[in-house]
């Protein structure tokens, strides 16, 4: 589901087949999962990259939710529950190879096979990334799209790249 994408931003800097990728940015996204029987679920919020390890999604609708990872770990914040979970990434996801394969396929589109998943992604003029589409697990369509991206050099400061929650949160660890 949302965890499957969380990995497609880890990499660094590439700039292969169009498509590149800064050090660090920032933007808004909304995504769009679609199961195999129609059901759709709206997501939206803004996500944060930082180098080639950090990534945090800040969940805003329909509940607030925080998905942050060091390239080790990935942590859920649940606030509407007030719970956390931490799971250990056993299989990193390079998103230079990623890059590096895709192919174009249409003006501004490009696919790439990664573990065995298709990805999608549409470029701006420019070859920042727009928006990125997929199939997940279970088999469900998932769509992200990007706006007010914002491009930088360097890494963002690491307490803007944590997950922030109460001390009275219950954890889970997976």
């Amino acid at each position: 589901m949302k965890m499957g994408f969380v990995f497609l931003l880890l990499g660094c800097v590439v700039y292969a087949a169009g498509i590149t990728l800064p050090e660090h940015f920032g933007a808004h996204f909304s995504q769009t999962v679609t199961n195999p029987q129609n059901k759709v679920i709206h997501y939206s919020g803004k996500v944060l990259f930082s180098d080639k390890r950090h990534l945090k999604w800040i969940y805003l609708k329909p509940t607030r939710k925080e998905v942050c990872t060091d390239g080790k770990e990935v942590l859920v914040v649940d606030h509407d529950l007030e719970q956390t979970s931490a799971y250990r990434i056993e299989k990193g996801f390079d998103l230079a190879h990623i890059i590096a394969q895709a192919k174009p396929y249409k003006p501004h589109i490009y696919v790439t096979e990664y573990a065995g998943r298709q990805y999608t992604l549409k470029v701006d003029e420019k070859g920042r990334l727009q928006s990125v589409a997929y199939y997940d697990d279970l088999d469900n369509k998932v769509q992200i799209l990007f706006t007010r991206m914002r491009y930088g050099k360097g890494s963002l400061p690491p307490e803007q790249m944590r997950c922030n929650y109460p001390a009275g949160y219950d954890m889970i660890r997976g």
